[in-house]
């Protein structure tokens, strides 16, 4: 058995390659890890460089988009001359539909499976486009020989009729994200010991609700409450941070980020309700339970329907989305009580990329059946 796993390399404001970042790089890593042979071809759309690495028992290759490195390695794909038995007999795409299309044209090629991983709602990116009235999105969906869902909204809304689907959530590097000192977080990174601190940290556009969170814990420091908030992220041009309370700390690098959860007394998910965040699953909210950090949210269905047990655990502390005064009223309630959640069982990546290749027969001793 032989998988070529192809991915976007920057995505999620995350170096993929350089931070052995998600599921484009823990899935190929883990199937590489017990004797899978697998390649994984990084897609960069954001830097000129070209790098080869080997991690263990995974190959990695990261080309930039329009290059020839790029270009002659599609090519190698296409036309390769290897023996049958060394043929990737499985092309997993990851990242948007651009990819996929590649992956596509890869697979069917190389008479290959298609396995599709939908771990946001592609259609929704910027930078899709239905060129001449094409929707690749939709083509991707139905061509697949099987579908990787992120979110139990997105499989339940695209993968109905569709055949092979599986969920396959974002998980977590359980050896990174696990419960620190607060206080002793807190004197590493040179923050207050005193403070009751609020912590968010991931995008900022918005229907991320920062600036419903950024409203919300002015409206307590009006009311006498000693709070700071602690943001994270690349925040848009009109997000306005210069407010009395708030410290930012910029776009915090991925090795500190389990100290700066563990730092704040609270970590805020203040989602607001949208097409695109209603099909997400994001990462911070495994990552905020697994630092065992209290969590004050949102009634969204990033958090309901990903983390059903949490948030009906966490039941009146939710807050209503895109109500600045109701997520006060829950950070208040929060602050008081501190109601914590426990992690879902087979949340870190060993099992989550063991429980897939399972369901895809993707073992050296069981062939994965093609569509011919």
């Amino acid at each position: 058995m032989s998988v070529l796993f192809i991915g976007k390399r920057f995505y999620t404001n995350r170096d993929a390659l350089r931070e052995r970042y998600g599921r484009i790089y823990q899935l190929p890593w883990h199937w590489a890890d017990v004797g899978l042979r697998t390649r994984l071809w990084l897609i960069d759309y954001h830097s000129r460089e070209k790098a080869s690495v080997v991690d263990g028992a995974l190959d990695v290759l990261s080309t930039p988009v329009f290059s020839g490195a790029a270009i002659g390695r599609a090519a190698v794909e296409l036309f390769s001359r290897k023996r049958i038995d060394e043929m990737p007999r499985v092309v997993v795409a990851s990242g948007d539909c651009y990819i996929g299309l590649l992956a596509y044209r890869i697979a069917r090629r190389l008479r290959a499976r298609l396995v599709f991983d939908v771990y946001d709602k592609y259609d929704e990116f910027e930078g899709y486009h239905r060129f001449f009235g094409f929707d690749s999105f939709d083509f991707l969906l139905r061509r697949a020989d099987a579908r990787l869902f992120a979110s139990r909204a997105l499989m339940e809304n695209l993968g109905a009729n569709q055949g092979s689907n599986h969920l396959v959530p974002n998980g977590l590097d359980s050896s990174r994200f696990r419960p620190l000192d607060r206080l002793a977080s807190r004197r590493a990174l040179g923050l207050a010991e005193d403070t009751s601190i609020v912590g968010y940290f991931g995008g900022m556009e918005p229907d991320r609700g920062v600036q419903d969170l950024i409203a919300a814990v002015s409206r307590l420091r009006a009311r006498g409450s000693p709070l700071e908030l602690l943001l994270g992220g690349k925040p848009p041009a009109d997000l306005d941070l210069n407010v009395p309370g708030v410290r930012f700390a910029g776009d915090v690098p991925y090795e500190r980020m389990p100290a700066m959860l563990a730092s704040c007394d609270l970590l805020a998910i203040p989602y607001r309700r949208s097409a695109f965040m209603d099909a997400g699953a994001s990462n911070k909210i495994a990552e905020a339970i697994a630092c065992q950090r209290p969590i004050v949210a949102t009634r969204t269905p990033n958090l309901t329907m990903n983390f059903p047990e949490q948030a009906e655990r966490l039941g009146e502390l939710l807050a209503e989305p895109g109500d600045s005064e109701d997520l006060a009223r829950a950070i208040q309630a929060q602050l008081a009580e501190r109601r914590m959640v426990h992690m879902p069982p087979g949340m870190d990546w060993s099992s989550i990329s063991a429980t897939l290749a399972a369901e895809l027969a993707l073992t050296p001793e069981a062939p994965f059946a093609r569509r011919l």
